[in-house]
């Protein structure tokens, strides 16, 4: 269930924070953190709910790309026909969140798998939109594209748990320290 007004307003601006943080590297570095954006619309849909603040926070991370590609040219080869991309990659996202966010309280089974699963459905639709419109591949097949990517799934999904995990213990704990209901 999507948090009060007050807590989102809160929550947003974090969010928002978190993303431009770590928007410079996907996997970490020693110097940089992974990128949190995955964990970021997932979190949202969860506890923000409302496709106005998916829409403010596809903008915080399309302007901080903008601004990045102006000194990383990581960032700006990026930004290709295929960036739009994003859009339904971060809607699997949001809408897996928004699903969990209105489940009766966390349960690891169902949360991870879910999670994982629109991870993976992100990933999908990253890569076959990078894939379609990037016009960077020179003529790769996808099988060799596919084939390629594929390692890169294991560390998509670890940058995302490593934040979604402590949300989900710190979500965890706090329900077993509120009051029995009777």
């Amino acid at each position: 269930m999507p948090l009060p007004a007050p807590h989102r307003y809160f929550l947003l601006p974090l969010l928002a924070l978190a993303m431009i943080a770590t928007r410079m590297s996907h996997f970490g570095a020693a110097d940089l953190l992974p990128d949190a954006s995955l964990a970021v619309f997932l979190l949202g849909g969860a506890l923000l709910g409302g496709w106005h603040y998916f829409a403010l926070l596809f903008a915080v991370a399309f302007g901080t790309d903008v601004l990045s590609a102006q000194t990383a040219e990581e960032i700006g080869w990026c930004l290709t026909p295929a960036y739009w991309g994003l859009l339904p990659t971060y809607a699997v996202l949001w809408l897996a969140g928004s699903w969990l966010g209105r489940q009766d309280g966390p349960s690891f089974v169902r949360d991870a798998g879910t999670s994982v699963a629109a991870i993976a459905l992100a990933f999908v639709i990253s890569n076959a939109t990078w894939f379609a419109f990037s016009n960077t591949l020179g003529g790769m097949s996808p099988i060799d594209y596919t084939l390629a990517v594929a390692k890169y799934f294991p560390p998509y999904l670890g940058s995302a748990m490593l934040y979604l995990v402590p949300v989900w213990l710190g979500w965890r704990l706090a329900g077993m320290r509120s009051p029995q209901q009777t």
